[in-house]
């Protein structure tokens, strides 16, 4: 197993990291000729799905173990999460990200304009997740015993970071959409849509 696990990292993985480049860009001139000029550019749908996937395992973990210091005192910093919080983050940030593209580069609107479509969205998407997953006792989270939470799925109090996991989202998505996974010309000057691999 560790061989077959040494030889997908070596010839799949990195193979394909390092045809990852980054365009120095505005992330609007890059949003308005992917548009109008339809460039294939920007990380693949499925790879954004998992790496939005894998930062929401790690902000969890985070979350969690920072919650259980200030509420328990827990100075070994444990922190947890679940496989559903893959498909969870994974799926949620997907969405988000579409919306902000939609709302800021097409409509004009501004970070506070936003961020309440943001957080409705959130909130109904953590609900409906729970609520799906507790029909199987597979939900992972029960806020019953948090002020103000709603069935022990949602809770206000975890208000604050939705707020800030919401904006980083908006940050995220201009970084991947600078970023291009093709074989080809090099990126020359911030342009869009001839991006080779790294050399070494």
């Amino acid at each position: 197993m560790h061989y077959i696990l040494a030889l997908y990292f070596s010839q799949v993985f990195h193979r394909g990291l390092s045809h990852l480049q980054y365009c120095p860009a505005s992330a609007t001139d890059l949003w308005r000729k992917l548009r109008h000029q339809r460039l294939s550019h920007g990380l693949p749908g499925f790879i954004r799905f998992v790496f939005f996937g894998m930062h929401g395992f790690l902000d969890e973990v985070l979350f969690t173990s920072l919650f259980n210091l200030v509420e328990k005192a827990d100075q070994t910093l444990g922190g947890h999460t679940s496989l559903w919080s893959f498909l969870m983050y994974g799926s949620c940030s997907f969405v988000v990200e579409k919306l902000y593209f939609r709302l800021h580069f097409d409509r004009g609107w501004g970070t506070w304009q936003r961020l309440p479509i943001y957080i409705c969205f959130v909130y109904t998407w953590e609900f409906t997740w729970g609520l799906a997953l507790r029909q199987f006792d597979a939900c992972s989270w029960d806020y019953s015993h948090y002020p103000h939470n709603f069935m022990g799925l949602i809770t206000i109090l975890y208000l604050p970071g939705w707020v800030f996991l919401s904006l980083y989202q908006d940050v995220l998505s201009n970084i991947l959409l600078t970023i291009k996974c093709t074989r080809g010309a090099k990126c020359n000057g911030g342009e869009i849509g001839e991006v080779g691999p790294i050399k070494s």
